[in-house]
């Protein structure tokens, strides 16, 4: 008896004096208290259901289990409030996120707003998937910082976005299974321009026909008469893309083009073109703060280059193909919504709407 309680405050000697414990070595590491050498066996750690685990009375912070719940197992941590899990092997797959578009004008106090797909292999749903908006100082995202509270699908530009460039990022959860996938960020979108008080606008155009494509055009409408009109015109950029490759393929400044004007508007037409016929293609227009807007026909898509690099397209909801009238165009209203009729073409005057 007074063998074993001598061993017993040995014990306790020894480990107060070295502050480590060896087990399966009698060198254990400086670093570690513990120090559990093996070659034949692992480090088995308690294994418990849900029930059981919030059972545990007053669990202290740094308190690790394996969670055995049904299919589902998971390295669990209290982290003082919550269990939290720090790796779930499982065979099934994490989701992912693809497709990643953002739509909006890139000018101060725009709000732009993100799209994506959510994918899971093993069919599991979403849940609330994490969603961040970044800012750097160029394309490439050179000193990236993430965007203090921009945690929505959708954010709106602010003063300190001027002239630099964002991203959206996405981090999709599901409901069960393997529940967090990789964060995926759109590319990088900008310069941001400053307070767009632009009035320009895309007005009008018509690209396919019955037959052979005729009088293909765009017009642009800048409100205010001819004496009111911007004084450099070689600023205000009108940019036709290919939806196939998402690259542009024609861009043109407005001081280039047909002006005609009345007493409330003045519009410039680029005709004398051959327009994509669609499903889908797009129209972007620019002036000196920026894109104004990326507008699409027959479907949307991100465009690859030029001034709305990395925005999705807005379709203006209506098109024409090899049947449409060749007096035909698509004209938009006073409130800005779209539609094509037989003989709607009114290129360099106002629209019939």
């Amino acid at each position: 008896m007074n063998k074993s309680i001598f061993l017993f405050l040995f014990f306790i000697y020894y480990c107060s004096a070295f502050s480590q414990v060896g087990i399966g070595t009698t060198t254990p590491d400086q670093s570690a208290i513990l120090d559990v050498s093996s070659t034949t066996g692992g480090f088995l750690l308690p294994r418990m259901d849900e029930a059981q685990r919030d059972a545990i009375p007053n669990p202290a912070i740094g308190l690790l289990i394996y969670l055995i719940e049904g299919s589902q197992q998971c390295l669990q941590v209290y982290n003082g409030t919550s269990w939290e899990n720090i790796y779930c092997p499982t065979t099934n797959t994490v989701p992912t996120a693809i497709n990643l578009a953002v739509s909006g004008a890139l000018n101060v106090t725009e709000t732009l707003t993100a799209s994506y797909t959510y994918q899971d292999a093993d069919s599991d749903a979403e849940d609330t998937s994490l969603y961040q908006w970044y800012r750097a100082d160029d394309v490439s995202g050179t000193n990236e910082i993430t965007i203090a509270g921009a945690t929505g699908l959708s954010y709106t530009l602010i003063a300190s976005d001027l002239s630099e460039f964002v991203s959206f990022g996405v981090t999709p959860i599901a409901v069960t299974g393997a529940l967090t996938g990789l964060e995926v960020k759109s590319n990088y979108m900008g310069a941001i321009g400053a307070v767009n008080t632009s009035t320009a606008r895309l007005n009008e155009f018509h690209y396919d026909n019955v037959g052979t494509d005729v009088n293909e055009f765009v017009e642009i409408r800048i409100t205010g008469n001819s004496g009111s009109q911007p004084t450099d015109l070689s600023q205000y950029t009108v940019t036709l893309y290919n939806g196939s490759n998402q690259s542009l393929y024609l861009t043109e400044t407005l001081d280039n083009l047909t002006q005609t004007c009345d007493a409330s508007n003045c519009y410039y037409v680029l005709d004398s073109i051959s327009l994509q016929n669609g499903n889908p293609d797009g129209i972007a227009l620019s002036d000196p703060s920026g894109l104004i807007e990326f507008l699409s026909y027959g479907g949307t898509f991100t465009a690859a280059d030029g001034i709305a690099s990395g925005v999705l397209s807005v379709n203006v909801g209506v098109f024409e193909n090899s049947s449409t009238n060749v007096g035909a165009a698509i004209e938009r209203a006073v409130a800005g919504s779209w539609s094509v009729s037989a003989n709607s073409n009114t290129k360099g005057a106002q629209n019939s709407l």
